[in-house]
């Protein structure tokens, strides 16, 4: 069996199923479809997207066109997800070929954060990788965005902080084992916030504008 390949049943681990099932089988949160959109973005057309932690699957409404989906999670509460516990030391991911994976709002939530990036940038070396960390969450090193870096590098090439909200971070880059070398990218939010005033951002904000008017800019 191909090390993509994963059994009918989820590999024993230490999640609590019941919990991931129940939360699969709601709707999506608003701010979590908002998450899914955002990370849509990075994605282009044709794009074979493996959904790490997919739950209610929110993702798949944001896909651009000719993308294939690929959910990936504990439980199977939507047909055609392929079952596996990234808490096992042993995980497994689908045969079918993909180019692209996302775990959106799963790492906070794994007991090793470090064993689940080990064994997935020896699944999918190579492959883009869009991930998002709740700094708010984390203990220790990965409480802080250095230390993140510090940590995530080492299984993810180029990683880089794309977008800081708060303190939640959507992380890209390209799986696969690297050292660090504390060359970190400045995250696009820091470049934006530069030129951003704060009777602009009220306006944007109170009037719910996607641009500028004129005679603000």
């Amino acid at each position: 069996m191909s090390i993509l390949e994963g059994a009918s049943q989820v590999t024993a681990g230490s999640t609590d199923l019941t919990g991931w099932k129940q939360v699969a089988s709601k709707e999506a949160k608003e701010g979590w479809r908002d998450r899914a959109q955002l990370a849509a973005a990075f994605l282009r057309p044709g794009d074979i997207v493996c959904d790490l932690g997919a739950g209610a699957q929110p993702l798949r409404n944001f896909l651009p066109d000719g993308s294939k989906y690929l959910p990936v999670d504990c439980v199977d509460t939507l047909p055609g997800t392929h079952l596996s516990d990234f808490n096992a030391p042993d995980f497994t991911l689908p045969a079918q070929g993909f180019n692209v994976l996302t775990a959106l709002g799963v790492v906070n939530w794994l007991k090793d954060e470090e064993q689940f990036l080990n064994r997935l940038s020896y699944l999918a070396e190579g492959r883009f990788f869009i991930f998002t960390y709740d700094l708010w969450a984390a203990q220790g090193e990965l409480g802080s965005l250095d230390g993140c870096m510090t940590v995530f590098s080492r299984y993810v090439r180029n990683l880089t902080p794309a977008i800081v909200l708060r303190r939640r971070v959507f992380f890209t880059g390209t799986l696969g084992r690297g050292e660090t070398n504390g060359a970190f990218r400045t995250p696009a939010t820091n470049i934006y916030l530069k030129y951003l005033r704060p009777q602009e951002y009220l306006v944007l904000k109170l009037l719910k504008l996607k641009m500028m008017p004129r005679w603000l800019a």
